[in-house]
């Protein structure tokens, strides 16, 4: 179920043109890939391609005794072995985003003379084929020391627990506290007090492509050329650039089409350094294919918070104070988004939708011997979402009150927008109230109420979970960022051509991997050209076509991206009229542009857009002034990040004997804004909400004794999900032309809590309080065999 607000009537080029923005088109761009013909970076082959293995750390602690590469030198097809000190002076790949006061440790490209988890480079093999890296990696001696290890962050917060790095005084990487206090006085205020403790799970990322790096470093020209699975191929140029001491000039990334990317491949990895090093050594092609082995110890992983939380409410359910402690497990060193997104990100969101006067929030960054633990589909609202999503639950549940009224209760009020919340955060525009009870009527709330009392007197397990999100999307402008220690801009560029056969190119600095920016730029554009979109090419994700970008993140493809085509496309768009109006001698102001072709308002009197074109850039008999071209560069700043948010409600059924959750519904309600594709729109916050399902009720990694990840998680089948009921509330944004506000990471974000809470309600009447996830049937079982209701009774 999906509904979308109609455009305004003045957003049409006339009477018989709606704007394309808004339509629920088919991807442009899935007939190729349906097709066989999408180009990965694995299918990239180049002449005399040599092929990189890397041998890792089987240790999550230990001291590189020896380190022995003659055998596998000699053995055949072997061309190098490169260890540290092989590949010269690279420093650690250092973070871009790190809180004032943060302990630095970025990832070495090859351990030098200690590995800190399992899986830590220490040397890499290059050779003719694949199967001859692979072997001579076996080849390589390595001795090690196994030293003492730490795999847990409180563990590691402990007095007299092992350090992960020897030159600083203890494990903790940054601590980050905000709020305005109080949270004691307000607890003496409260009728109810409840203390608890949370955990959001390590998660590791599997996309359908793992990470793909190929260099090739052309010494005839003195260029060099990357290609590789990232998200953010401008970001990844800048860091290579500078690690590497290249000249930046004369560097070129790629990323071609990108199967699946969630965060984890933003960043920049020691992997692509190494692989780079030895193409700039050797003269020659060297390529990387991860496997899925490596993905689960290199790959950076997500979420791994601990989180200890105090909540102050009065008997009506209004929350009047919290207090959050949490501890980040960030991994062995510091990843490319370092100690922002485990703080910024989780602390400025934990108050969620909610006008809670008093609020503490602490939380620190803690370094272990485990993989490093970085940005992931949400990258820590998931964690705030949460945090509080289950303390509302918590406190409703124990004043025996309905979760939606509680929620109600708390909700920041229309009238009370932009409302600043004591955490920092600012919610900016929305319809909470109004989104909730839409989402209350589309489940059928009173009756599912009655059917879970009716189940329960027959011994049925059923379940209703609440839970509202919000985010904040877009990134900002760069004084803000800088503010926070994010060393990256918050602009994104676009570039706009009308070539002279009328038809035009779109070059973005965003780049897909899998989103659907071909079709939603193209649409953006085309409302202000006057063009079909299946006339405009979309470009991305090559630093030599398109110089300057940002890339993709943090749901800012069209928010950022898509405002840079708007603008720079509405520029073309006028120039299209003042030449079109010249040459139907009428004024620029009475010129409509749709259907191909420029038309007069007041009369029948039109030229096509290709004659325009053809005019514009010859510039034979345009007035002299006028200029050549029809073609403009937009580098966008929006002026404040978008705040999107939603309502979702989950039934659920718990099987007494076996532990199993079935997911009989989902109901998710949204406000993203100004929707520009509802059918790519549905399609992103279904697979966010299977993401966050398969967190909720599958997914997980854990160390075992000796340090070693074990992550086989069962990703959600088709049959484990049930129809997903979505609908759109739209409040357009006020911080970007399009009024869009991001929905990329939404569904990840909400559905988490919503399944949790679900669950806790179908077992609360049996005494069980709180379980951590994944909901596995065990974990399940467990929790009811060992709960104990109130009165004593089942």
């Amino acid at each position: 179920m999906t509904s979308v607000a109609e455009p305004p009537a003045a957003h049409r080029h006339d009477a018989d043109a709606a704007p394309w923005v808004g339509r629920a088109l088919r991807r442009i761009e899935d007939a190729r890939f349906l097709r066989g013909r999408a180009c990965y970076v694995d299918d990239i082959v180049l002449p005399g391609q040599l092929y990189a293995h890397f041998v890792r750390s089987d240790h999550p602690h230990a001291r590189i005794v020896r380190l022995g590469t003659a055998r596998a030198r000699r053995l055949p097809g072997v061309v190098e072995v490169f260890t540290a000190d092989d590949l010269g002076d690279i420093p650690p790949v250092r973070p871009d985003w790190l809180i004032p006061g943060s302990q630095v440790r970025g990832r070495p490209v090859l351990a030098l003379d200690r590995v800190r988890h399992v899986g830590e480079a220490v040397a890499v093999v290059i050779a003719e084929g694949r199967n001859a890296a692979a072997d001579a990696a076996a080849a390589v001696d390595v001795t090690y020391e196994p030293l003492p290890f730490v795999l847990d962050q409180r563990q590691a917060m402990s007095s007299g627990s092992v350090r992960v790095h020897d030159d600083l005084p203890d494990n903790v990487a940054a601590t980050f506290t905000v709020g305005n206090g109080g949270y004691d006085e307000a607890a003496k205020e409260a009728d109810l007090t409840v203390t608890f403790s949370l955990r959001n799970q390590r998660l590791v990322p599997f996309s359908i492509e793992p990470r793909v790096v190929l260099a090739d470093f052309d010494p005839s020209r003195e260029k060099l050329t990357v290609y590789s699975s990232n998200q953010m191929p401008h970001n990844l140029r800048r860091n290579l650039a500078a690690g590497l001491g290249f000249p930046e000039h004369r560097l070129r990334v790629v990323s071609p089409d990108v199967g699946g990317g969630f965060g984890p491949k933003m960043h920049t990895y020691p992997e692509e350094f190494a692989v780079t090093a030895a193409s700039l050594l050797l003269r020659r092609p060297v390529k990387w294919v991860e496997t899925r082995s490596e993905n689960v110890v290199a790959t950076t992983h997500g979420r791994d918070h601990a989180m200890d939380v105090e909540v102050a409410a009065r008997k009506d359910g209004t929350i009047i104070g919290l207090r959050v402690h949490t501890a980040a497990n960030v991994g062995a060193y510091l990843s490319s988004m370092g100690t922002g997104v485990p703080t910024v990100n989780v602390a400025l969101f934990a108050l969620g939708l909610y006008a809670i006067p008093q609020a503490e929030m602490t939380v620190d960054c803690v370094f272990t011997n485990t993989t490093p633990v970085d940005a992931y589909r949400g990258a820590g609202r998931p964690e705030a979402s949460y945090l509080i999503e289950r303390t509302v639950d918590r406190v409703a549940h124990e004043l025996g009150l309905d979760p939606a009224e509680v929620r109600l209760r708390n909700f920041v009020q229309l009238d009370q927008l932009p409302y600043r919340q004591p955490v920092g955060a600012t919610l900016d525009t929305g319809r909470y109230e109004e989104t909730m009870r839409r989402a209350l009527d589309i489940a059928g709330y009173r009756a599912l109420r009655d059917e879970q009392a009716a189940a329960r007197a027959s011994g049925r397990l059923l379940g209703t979970g609440i839970s509202s999100f919000t985010e904040s999307c877009g990134t900002g402008r760069a004084g803000t960022l800088s503010a926070i220690g994010f060393d990256r801009g918050g602009f994104e560029s676009a570039v706009v051509r009308i070539h002279p056969d009328g038809h035009a190119t779109v070059l973005s600095g965003a780049h897909s991997h899998g989103q659907g920016h071909v079709t939603t730029f193209a649409q953006i554009a085309a409302d202000e050209l006057g063009l079909a979109p299946e006339n405009i090419d979309v470009l991305q994700g090559d630093t030599d076509v398109v110089p300057v970008g940002v890339g993709t993140f943090n749901s800012r493809s069209v928010v950022v991206g898509g405002s840079a085509v708007k603008v720079a496309a509405a520029r073309v768009g006028e120039r299209l009229k003042e030449i079109a109006a010249f040459m139907l001698d009428s004024e620029a102001s009475k010129i409509e542009l749709a259907g191909g072709r420029c038309r007069q308002a007041e009369s029948s009197d039109s030229v096509s857009i290709k004659e325009v074109a053809r005019r514009a850039w010859t510039g034979q008999g345009l007035p002299s002034g006028m200029g050549i071209g029809l073609e403009e560069t937009e580098f966008y700043e929006p002026v404040a990040m978008s705040s999107p948010y939603g309502a979702h409600i989950a039934v659920v059924e718990v099987d007494r004997e076996t532990g199993d959750v079935d997911v009989l519904r989902y109901v998710a309600v949204d406000d993203f804004g100004v929707v520009i594709n509802p059918l790519l729109a549905r399609g992103q916050i279904h697979g966010g909400l299977v993401q966050g399902l398969g967190q909720a009720l599958f997914e997980g990694a854990y160390y075992d004794d000796s340090g070693h990840p074990v992550a086989d998680p069962p990703m959600p089948r088709f049959d484990m999900v049930p129809r997903l009921e979505t609908s759109f509330v739209e409040t357009p944004a006020q911080t970007n032309p399009l009024g869009a506000k991001g929905v990329g990471e939404a569904g990840a974000i909400a559905a988490p809590p919503t399944i949790i809470n679900a669950v806790i309600d179908a077992l609360w009447h049996l005494g069980v309080r709180e379980m951590d996830m994944p909901l596995t049937p065990e974990r399940v079982l467990h929790a009811i065999e060992h709960a104990t209701p109130a009165g004593g009774r089942r």
